[in-house]
């Protein structure tokens, strides 16, 4: 799950952050070369909720795929209710951090979607966007699957193909 916040692109140069489940990175881009900081320390904890959710419900959706009958549904369904609890718990704690205190004075209030621009004093102004990106969505598909699958979880191993006796 990534969002992606791009938040000044000023005179062809693109800075982003991305906030992942593991990290927060920063890149920048329009300069001779691309250049990225990974900042390791800061890891908030909606964030490690959300990635050992993830990985429970993956781990909990491939186990119930092996399991017939009622406890592999059980357990699939399981696994799309921690996947649907993980991109729950990842949106609200990035609402929440994007909610806090703005950068700099004058800047916008951030959501999950929000974009426009940043004039600092009149002079220089920033386009910014911020989203969620493909990780988040497949996180959702996932949940989906998981639920399907439960739906349509056989109760019944298949029968035996019948064997010719001569």
């Amino acid at each position: 799950m990534r969002p992606h916040f791009q938040y000044a692109r000023i005179m062809g140069i693109s800075v982003n952050f991305s906030v992942y489940p593991y990290q927060t990175k920063m890149s920048m881009t329009g300069v001779p070369q691309t250049v990225m900081q990974s900042e390791d320390s800061s890891k908030p904890l909606f964030a490690l909720a959300t990635l050992a959710l993830i990985v429970v419900a993956g781990i909990a959706g491939i186990v119930g795929s092996v399991i017939v009958g009622k406890t592999g549904k059980i357990v699939l369904t399981v696994a799309g209710v921690l996947a649907l609890l993980s991109i729950i718990i990842f949106a609200e704690g990035l609402q929440n951090e994007l909610s806090k205190e703005a950068p700099a004075p004058g800047f916008p209030e951030l959501s999950l979607f929000s974009n426009g621009v940043y004039s600092v004093m009149g002079v220089l102004s920033m386009d910014y966007s911020t989203y969620l990106n493909f990780g988040f969505w497949l996180a959702l598909v996932a949940a989906i699957i998981a639920f399907i699958s439960s739906l349509k979880h056989p109760m019944t191993p298949p029968a035996a193909p019948p064997t010719t006796d001569s």
